[in-house]
């Protein structure tokens, strides 16, 4: 079974809150508020929480929704939905596929810190 994992996006600081932080909810928004877990699961603060997909990139690197993958100069963009991560072509392309196993990309980036990634959507 894997394990269950979240990171995050703050919006208004610009950085990610790794898992071991959201986790323990060891932080505070700006306002000074300690912010729970609960809190980032309402999207409350300016917070965009992803989920670890349990899957590794072709350097073992474990990656999550909001990540871009890259094949072959191809990028992939990593969601989740209809209960279940695919990957998005961007650009040209209309392509999704299932993320079962996808060991053979590379992870190049995410939404949030590398959107020039997404500039061929």
């Amino acid at each position: 079974m894997r394990e269950i994992k979240f990171r995050a996006w703050d919006g208004e600081l610009k950085e990610m809150i790794g898992p071991e932080e959201v986790l323990s909810c060891s932080f505070i928004g700006l306002d000074g508020e300690w912010l729970g877990l609960s809190d980032l699961l309402k999207g409350e603060g300016g917070f965009e929480l992803m989920q670890y997909t349990g899957l590794y990139d072709s350097t073992a690197i474990e990656f999550c929704e909001g990540d871009i993958l890259e094949d072959d100069g191809e990028y992939w963009k990593v969601e989740f939905y209809d209960g279940a991560f695919w990957v998005v072509a961007i650009g040209g392309t209309a392509v999704a596929e299932l993320l079962i196993d996808n060991d053979y990309m590379d992870l190049v980036g995410n939404i949030y810190e590398n959107p020039e990634l997404l500039e061929a959507e």
